[in-house]
């Protein structure tokens, strides 16, 4: 068959379309519901997390049908399905945190030690000599994979809001390979793409469709964590890389500082990093007013504009260390904003309260 980019990803969404047809009545049988309920959840109806499992399933059946599958190392196919059936068993018997994350260890050494991805070097970024991570260099490289898996599940609270973003950073690692002929990776990207356009197509909420049919599920989160991970490293690190490392910071640079200013937070008042509240900035946005539909399409559009200024940084050759200190800058930017509404969110609620108490 034809592994044209159009078919590629044309086959990746009627397949994966066809899936969540299949598998979205049958969820509830096998306990794939996500049911209302707890301060952080924003709807009010049993929904299927099925779109994972879709995704997945749809990406695998695209690449053998389009035959990239063999181009594709088979430690990604057996990563991916550690973190797939992990979060598929997470969604029907709510699994200690602690078993999650071995699953995502293992997947990453897999990563490393049978696919031979390994961020040898975070680029020039502090000078024009790469600096190098020598024997921090496997251990580095499964703490950015669980990072990325992390930051992806984490940002999963708002509709669209997960799989939107991303697509964005696939869509600019797709478009990068493209123009750099760079066939390996584009071909499981461009599947990717399809396959996250059929879910999306399910999940954002729209102007005929007020709620998601589907979420995605720890199953989805924690795929297309790994496989974010997988093509930032490979696009990376390998024998011909097709961007240098700070250019994987600015594709996932919504959902790693979302991930680092929660954490962070949640450390310093001595409590679980992974604990659940209201911080992240779709809860934020959300809190102050915005409807969840425009809190998500905001977030999208920023982290949109911030991949594209990755890939033009990259097409411009401009130098890396330019382009980190640049990203650190955005950073602290971030965290002004962050911090600051969360100052209005806690305004806001000491206000209502004094009202009721009157």
């Amino acid at each position: 068959m034809s592994s044209s980019p159009i078919i590629v990803a044309l086959l990746g969404f009627g397949l994966t379309l066809g899936l969540i047809r299949f598998l979205a009545p049958r969820a509830e049988r096998y306990g794939l519901i996500d049911h209302p309920g707890g301060g952080r959840k924003d709807h009010t109806d049993n929904t299927p997390t099925v779109g994972g499992l879709a995704i997945v399933a749809g990406l695998a059946l695209t690449a053998l049908l389009a035959q990239f599958a063999g181009q594709v190392h088979p430690a990604f196919w057996a990563g991916l399905l550690i973190v797939a059936l992990t979060g598929a068993a997470d969604d029907m018997f709510d699994l200690q945190p602690a078993i999650k994350f071995a699953a995502q260890i293992a997947a990453a050494l897999l990563m490393s030690y049978w696919g031979g991805l390994i961020l040898l070097s975070l680029g020039d970024l502090v000078s024009d000599k790469p600096l190098m991570l020598g024997r921090f260099a496997v251990p580095l490289t499964a703490f950015a994979v669980i990072g990325v898996v992390n930051a992806i599940n984490l940002c999963d609270g708002a509709d669209g809001l997960a799989g939107g973003l991303v697509f964005i950073a696939v869509f600019w690692i797709a478009l990068m390979s493209v123009v750099s002929a760079n066939s390996g990776t584009h071909a499981l990207a461009l599947g990717l793409l399809g396959c996250i356009a059929a879910f999306l197509a399910f999940n954002l909420r729209t102007r005929w469709r007020s709620r998601a049919a589907i979420f995605l599920g720890d199953a989805g989160s924690l795929s297309l964590g790994f496989v974010l991970a997988w093509l930032t490293v490979d696009a990376a690190q390998s024998r011909t890389p097709l961007f240098a490392p700070v250019t994987a910071i600015w594709l996932v640079a919504i959902p790693i500082s979302d991930t680092i200013v929660c954490m962070s937070r949640r450390l310093a008042k001595g409590q679980n990093p992974f604990r659940p509240d209201r911080t992240h900035l779709h809860h934020i946005l959300i809190d102050l007013g915005m409807p969840a539909g425009g809190a998500v399409a905001l977030i999208l559009l920023i982290a949109f504009a911030l991949a594209a200024a990755g890939a033009a940084g990259w097409a411009l050759h401009i130098p890396e260390y330019v382009m980190f200190y640049t990203a650190m800058a955005v950073f602290a930017l971030y965290v002004l904003l962050v911090q600051s509404g969360l100052r209005r969110v806690a305004a806001g609620r000491t206000t209502t309260a004094g009202v009721h108490k009157i």
